[in-house]
């Protein structure tokens, strides 16, 4: 069901440009990934990017205190000319890195989602950074996440029922999406009769957290539109949990404090519309993807049927073999050296965690699904300061999205023949994935 192309079938360097705009890439990177590893593991693109491809390498950056998250010190005149394959020119790649571009490309709402997004923790610096995840942590806790877990359950036998009788559905559109909007929205305290509005909000929002698309107009006002809408809705919701404090997450966000700092309002809003749009995505993803790869490893498929105890590890090996996150980015704030390079301040560097995480000086054997697979730590959800707030629900709604999936049909069977991806840079996902059963 996938292809596994060898280095020297690969034609032409990766590139910057390259990775957005060959599907050939997109659908199937971690040959072009082994290439680059191979020949340049830190790889300097003409466009003031650096594209690192090691593990080691990648959690040096993101453990590194001279770099930073926003964009502010970035130098785009750095290495002006040809990006290596020289696909594009110098001035449209810089339109897929500035969070600016959104205004006036998304109607009335220009703005909206550069504004919002600037305040999400993903992309804050220390002590901005500091003070924030520290407020949100302590009601957002793994604890939290793992208390969760009979309600997750009861909503993926929900979600499953709806199709019982047709014996067929899209894993997809049908499930892995469904499942961490109502988890999230249920936790924050969400009336369930406005769950169907934020399934749409969400979709829209999420492309906003993707880079490539800022290159369509359509895109980015759907972005906008989605960020106005939720910030009014969060709004109304955090007044209602300020005057009548509940028993569900937001009502804990509300009242964490720390010696009398609290989380301000804009602060609030923006936290709750980060955990709906990443988090809906990368568990999406993550099982989708994650069910994928299991239809066409069909010993590792029979594994986790039968090991009840197996779903924990199935999951971190299944974020290793194909990361819902493909990469993060950092500014340089001076100049720095990453795996024996120079990098010069203001310049980008890009950690490949889907290259990370097949590196073989970390993982043996790293183009195969082994899910008994020990000490497997991948990169998936970053390391160091920002390492992902939401890890630990993540994993438990995947561990129980999978496991719910298969007790349910042990005769589940895949009826995709060709995989399309989504034409997304930073979030790797399939558009459908059509099952049956019965």
């Amino acid at each position: 069901m996938t292809t596994s192309s060898r280095p020297d079938q690969v034609v032409g360097p990766l590139t910057v440009m390259r990775f957005v705009l060959d599907p050939r890439v997109r659908a199937e990177p971690y040959p072009y990934y082994r290439a680059l590893r191979e020949q340049q593991p830190v790889h300097h693109s003409a466009m003031a990017v650096t594209l690192l491809t090691r593990y080691d390498d990648v959690q040096a950056l993101l453990t590194n205190p001279a770099v930073e998250s926003n964009e502010r010190h970035a130098n785009d005149s750095l290495g002006a000319g040809r990006d290596g394959g020289g696909l594009l020119s110098e001035a449209p790649g810089r339109l897929l890195f500035r969070l600016e571009r959104f205004t006036n490309r998304g109607g009335p709402n220009g703005r909206a989602f550069a504004k919002m997004a600037n305040r999400f923790l993903i992309l804050m610096d220390p002590p901005d950074h500091t003070r924030l995840r520290s407020l949100a942590s302590r009601a957002f806790t793994p604890r939290v996440a793992e208390q969760a877990r009979p309600m997750i359950e009861t909503i993926a036998h929900d979600l499953l029922d709806q199709h019982e009788q047709a014996g067929r559905m899209d894993i997809i559109e049908a499930y892995a999406y469904q499942l961490p909007v109502i988890v999230i929205c249920r936790l924050l305290g969400v009336p369930e009769s406005d769950f169907p509005r934020f399934h749409k909000w969400v979709n829209d929002l999420v492309v906003g957290l993707d880079v490539i698309s800022v290159l369509s107009p359509l895109a980015a006002r759907r972005a906008n539109d989605a960020t106005v809408a939720l910030d009014t809705y969060f709004r109304n919701l955090i007044a209602s949990r300020r005057r009548e404090p509940g028993d569900d997450l937001l009502s804990s966000l509300v009242s964490a404090s720390d010696d009398g700092d609290r989380l301000s309002e804009e602060e609030l809003v923006a936290f709750a519309v980060l955990l709906l749009a990443a988090g809906h995505e990368t568990t999406a993803n993550l099982i989708g993807n994650g069910m994928w790869h299991l239809f066409a490893n069909q010993d590792q498929l029979d594994a986790l049927r039968t090991d009840a105890d197996l779903g924990p590890n199935a999951v971190n090996e299944l974020l290793r073999y194909d990361s819902p996150i493909q990469l993060v980015q950092r500014i340089a704030t001076t100049d720095i050296e990453i795996g024996g390079e120079e990098v010069a301040a203001g310049r980008r560097v890009v950690g490949l965690l889907g290259a990370a995480n097949r590196d073989p000086e970390r993982f043996d054997a790293p183009d195969e699904l082994r899910l008994h697979r020990e000490n497997c730590q991948p990169m998936s959800f970053g390391f160091g300061i920002h390492h992902c707030l939401g890890a630990a629900l993540a994993r438990v709604e995947a561990d129980v999205g999978l496991r719910v999936l298969l007790d349910r049909h042990p005769n589940l069977r895949c009826e995709l023949i060709q995989p399309r991806w989504k034409p997304t840079m930073i979030f790797r996902g399939l558009r459908e994935l059509p099952v049956a059963w019965g």
